[in-house]
């Protein structure tokens, strides 16, 4: 074993004129190649992690009116699974058919592969192919910090800049018209709560005029006036929460389980002191004292008639105002992406890299070149030392060769 590596020097030594000339050969051709294979550049594009676009929000009874209104939650407008950020998902748009075609189709890219002439009658074959180029030349990752990078790459560098300046603006487009339709879908809630609540309100105006052409204007006193208030306040909470929890419970909303519980008990306990404040005492049997239904039948009537007034004509408010900022959010919605290396000339190509390409093909070279020497050695060796196993080996060659003839004669 010791003598194996003197060996295998002296094989190489040995045959130092013919490994030199191969080398030259393979490494001649290789430079040669190198130099005229087309030059590519690729251009580095890097977006900061997306943020939910968020805007001041008027609340109402300690709750969100966007929440109250059963406004969808989430950066885009749909709840995202567990364990996806919204990096993720404009790494998904980014990699979508949708964006890919859309910016092959309006950069020349079909032109550049010369698709458009070749594959005139089959435009889809055309797309197909020009996808598939594409995809090799572009990627979008999200990074290990939550950044999403872009790398296009093409024969020139302004196209590529082109092509990664697209990119970026179909992505923001397609956010934006997501978030518009996020805006428009909550406004259009808002509208339609907007409409009930008017629709209350004119009743019960209707219903408190009617009241007072019959029996006249009653004055509560101190105590009743309060009662009153607190009516009132604790009417339009449960209403919210009420509605906050069917939003919740029907997907309008996203939420957790708990959540939802909450809500319900927290609704559960607003209905039982309504009743309370009402009827002076409760469901349950828990005696309050002097309550609403304890006062003569006309006063009650004008109390509960006033408190709804009260509620209907808050609601119908704050929903005003809140259809009014919906409006000023859909004019007023600009682009959410920041960028932080925007696409750039490269300066300088990235493809070929010739001298990456120079120590693989000499290494690989040297690594043949080495097992065939000693191959061929050993081959030499096993004919001079062995004639017995070398004719046996020719005989088996010619026997292979034989049945190759008799087959052609059949």
């Amino acid at each position: 074993m010791s003598r194996a590596p003197n060996n295998f020097l002296y094989i190489l030594l040995k045959n130092r004129i013919f490994i030199i000339k191969v080398f030259a050969i393979v490494m001649s051709i290789t430079i040669g190649v190198t130099y005229l294979l087309p030059k590519k550049y690729t251009v580095t594009t890097v977006i900061l992690p997306p943020e939910e676009q968020a805007s001041p929000a008027m609340s109402l009874g300690g709750l969100s009116l966007g929440e109250f209104a059963g406004f969808f939650s989430g950066g885009m407008g749909y709840s995202l699974p567990l364990m996806t950020t919204l990096a993720d998902v404009y790494s998904e748009i980014l990699n979508s058919r949708t964006l890919i075609d859309h910016t092959i189709l309006s950069t020349g890219y079909l032109d550049s592969l010369d698709f458009t002439e070749r594959y005139e009658t089959q435009p889809e074959v055309a797309l197909f192919l020009a996808r598939k180029a594409f995809r090799k030349n572009y990627s979008a990752t999200v990074t290990s910090s939550g950044f999403i990078q872009i790398e296009v790459t093409t024969g020139k560098p302004m196209y590529s800049v082109e092509i990664s300046e697209r990119v970026v603006s179909l992505l923001d487009s397609i956010n934006t018209s997501i978030t518009v339709a996020r805006y428009r879908t909550s406004r259009e809630g808002t509208e339609n709560q907007l409409v009930v609540a008017q629709a209350g309100l004119e009743n019960t105006t209707a219903a408190i005029l009617r009241f007072e052409e019959e029996y006249g204007t009653i004055l509560p006193n101190e105590e009743l006036a309060q009662v009153m208030s607190v009516l009132a306040d604790m009417k339009g909470r449960y209403i919210e929460t009420t509605m906050m929890a069917s939003a919740v419970r029907n997907g309008i909303r996203s939420g957790t389980t708990a959540q939802l519980l909450e809500l319900e008990t927290t609704a559960g306990a607003l209905r039982q002191s309504i009743e309370m404040i009402e009827y002076g005492s409760s469901s349950d049997g828990v005696d309050l004292g002097v309550g609403l239904g304890n006062l003569p039948p006309a006063m009650i009537q004008y109390a509960r008639l006033q408190t709804d007034f009260e509620m209907q004509l808050k609601m119908s408010t704050a929903l005003e105002l809140q259809v009014e900022q919906a409006l000023i959010q859909e004019a007023s919605i600009t682009s959410s992406l920041r960028i932080l290396d925007p696409p750039r000339h490269p300066g300088w190509k990235s493809k070929p890299k010739k001298l990456y390409i120079w120590i693989e093909l000499f290494l690989v070279t040297t690594v043949f070149l080495g097992v065939f020497l000693f191959s061929r050695e050993r081959w030499h060796q096993l004919r001079r030392e062995d004639p017995e196993i070398w004719n046996k080996w020719n005989t088996l060659k010619q026997e292979i060769k034989n049945d190759f003839r008799r087959k052609k004669r059949k």
